[in-house]
């Protein structure tokens, strides 16, 4: 017997193929949301810095001028230094120039009055004392030296006894003191025998209660014709100095 014929039931089959599409779809949308989002704040970003970079810009510039403006002062700086250090060497050197004249023309009135007493009281020789230097090397003790010389070439022998005395104030009154009155002074007199010229050396010592102001030295010939000396010298402020 046949069986009955039966008209299939029809099946709903999902097509495969579009549901990927679909789900492939929805990424793309995605994705480009995501970049149009991270391309919209790089802009936003870059919009945003432009005046950033800007201000960044002119610090830089104003920066690099007050560089150079800096280091424009510094040069002027030194170029001032230099021409005040010019100006002070300068000054000094005249200054110094100017002193070592006016020594050197006092030296050649000093020996030109010597002459003219020369002459004038009729000797045949004159001795110039000169180059006084005092060194203090102690408390109240000075070393002393200088140079006496004779002023005629042609003079035979100096023969003389040089004193010095020290002129000062003690207790507000003037007082001038033979070194043989100042204890622990040596030697009391030089004693003076030359062709030309003879150095002397000795020390002196100060009291304590005594203002030196002067040294005053005074030569006494024994030579025949030998004109006697006297001169006097400022005590200087700076014994240490020399004078």
């Amino acid at each position: 017997m046949d069986k009955p014929w039966r008209v299939p039931s029809p099946r709903i089959v999902l097509d495969q193929g579009g549901g990927w599409g679909l789900r492939l779809l929805m990424v793309v949308l995605v994705l480009g949301a995501i970049a149009g989002a991270f391309f919209s704040g790089v802009f936003l970003a870059r919009e945003e810095g432009k005046p950033q970079r800007a201000i960044v810009a002119t610090l830089r510039q104003e920066n690099q001028a007050l560089v150079e403006e800096l280091a424009s002062l510094r040069g002027e700086k030194a170029a001032i230094e230099l021409s005040q250090r010019i100006d002070r060497d300068t000054f000094l050197a005249a200054q110094n120039s100017l002193k070592a004249e006016q020594e050197a023309r006092q030296a050649l009135e000093k020996d030109l009055s010597a002459l003219k007493r020369l002459i004038r009281e009729g000797g045949d020789g004159i001795l110039k004392i000169q180059d006084l230097v005092l060194k203090a090397v102690g408390d109240g003790l000075y070393e002393y030296h200088f140079t006496t010389s004779q002023m005629m070439p042609d003079y035979p022998e100096s023969v003389a006894t040089a004193s010095i005395r020290l002129v000062g104030k003690r207790g507000g009154k003037a007082v001038e003191l033979d070194l043989n009155k100042l204890p622990g002074s040596e030697p009391p007199s030089q004693a003076l025998k030359f062709k030309h010229f003879q150095n002397v050396k000795g020390t002196i010592r100060v009291p304590a209660n005594l203002e030196p102001e002067a040294l005053t030295i005074e030569i006494e010939p024994t030579s025949k014709k030998l004109i006697p000396v006297t001169e006097s010298f400022p005590w200087p402020k700076s014994p240490e100095d020399g004078g």
